[in-house]
């Protein structure tokens, strides 16, 4: 599930820089976040920080904002101060938030940054290419050689690497995120970036572009990184123009 926050700047920036990673919120406006689950994702919208995803890893129910900030401290969900009473004093100050909290408690929801609209090819970059570790598992199998990452419509991010066998029934670093990701329930794809064993980036094979295309009817509008040094993508209807399966799938 998704749900869209608005937040102010000063928190937004806490969140991406790590410094706040509990976002604290009250049943004002018709609002329900007893309902918040594990995995479910918020998108936040800052003046300042534009667009923003993270992911809800917990959820935390107390009865008074005093009852929260003694069991989950200050640290990380105060973005405008350390101080108790002053972190109450603001809580409470804020619209709605009193009367909201005395009738059904208040909510800490911890969150795990995942990624912002304007750095989102960086984010895909650095996450391929810290999987990216060549090496031999034996002397028949070599792996890790290339890797992959790739960003879900859901806005998970799935990573893998390449397996290369004697008998040829390994499999690319872009089928091996796949898989992952359809491990996890998921099929559709809105990004992918592949990195050689030099760093640079590359595009998928005859295969994997096959394989990308067959998953779902959207997989033609999948933004692949050509060349990430200058910020260059190509979709994947590009790469397989006049596909075969437009009207079976």
């Amino acid at each position: 599930m998704k749900y869209v926050f608005n937040i102010n700047d000063r928190a937004a920036k806490a969140i991406i820089k790590g410094e706040k990673k509990v976002e604290i919120r009250a049943n004002t406006k018709g609002n329900n976040y007893g309902k918040y689950k594990e995995n479910d994702i918020i998108e936040f919208h800052s003046d300042e920080c534009g667009i923003f995803y993270a992911m809800v890893k917990v959820v935390n129910h107390y009865n008074t904002i005093e009852d929260l900030l003694t069991l989950e401290g200050t640290k990380y969900t105060l973005s405008s101060t350390n101080v108790f009473n002053e972190g109450v004093k603001s809580i409470n100050s804020l619209s709605g938030y009193e009367k909201a909290i005395k009738e059904s408690g208040v909510y800490a929801i911890h969150l795990e940054y995942l990624y912002s609209q304007d750095n989102v090819w960086e984010k895909l970059y650095n996450k391929a290419r810290n999987v990216a570790q060549a090496s031999n598992i034996s002397n028949l199998v070599s792996a890790g050689s290339v890797s992959a990452a790739i960003l879900t419509k859901n806005h998970h991010i799935y990573t893998g690497v390449c397996i290369d066998t004697a008998c040829s029934l390994g499999m690319c670093a872009e089928r091996n995120a796949i898989s992952t990701m359809i491990t996890n329930g998921e099929k559709e794809i809105s990004k992918l970036v592949c990195v050689g064993a030099n760093g640079n980036t590359i595009l998928p094979c005859g295969a994997c572009r096959e394989a990308l295309m067959q998953l779902d009817k959207g997989s033609k509008n999948i933004e692949i990184m050509l060349n990430y040094q200058e910020g260059k993508t190509i979709t994947l209807k590009e790469l397989i123009p006049n596909w075969w399966g437009d009207d079976r799938i």
